[in-house]
């Protein structure tokens, strides 16, 4: 059985501002037990580092990865960035335009489909997917 390691607290604070109180903490207990190491490079690097960064705004910074998830195709990560650019507060009108935004440089077949996730996780009142969430 894997050693318990603690969460990094800057990544915890910024994973709680951005997807809700417990995401994140679930989500590196849920790394500590496939990789100690991996899951400590992501709560230092990201969760803890590049998140915390100050050069552009939050909001910003979850519009260009919303931009960036649809482009490479990664739906499912999309909801949680949905979630993070709302609690910076993006308006449902910015998160679309972003998306519809990505049919010069990934296709409208790609953007349909980002627009059905938005639209699905709207209509779910903004619910959270994720290996942050528990769910298998």
């Amino acid at each position: 059985m894997p050693e318990e390691q603690p969460i990094d607290p800057a990544a915890v604070r910024r994973g709680d501002t951005q997807y809700g109180t417990g995401y994140t903490e679930t989500l590196f207990k849920r790394l500590n037990t496939v990789d100690l190491h991996f899951s400590s490079l992501m709560q230092k690097f990201v969760h803890g580092g590049l998140y915390d960064r100050e050069v552009i705004p939050h909001k910003t910074r979850e519009l260009c990865a919303i931009a960036a998830l649809c482009t490479s195709g990664r739906f499912n990560q999309m909801r949680s960035h949905f979630t993070a650019a709302r609690s910076y507060g993006a308006k449902d009108a910015e998160i679309l335009e972003v998306i519809i935004q990505m049919s010069t440089y990934a296709g409208i077949p790609t953007v349909l489909e980002g627009i059905k996730v938005f639209q699905d996780w709207a209509a779910q009142g903004g619910a959270m997917s994720g290996y942050g969430t528990g769910e298998k």
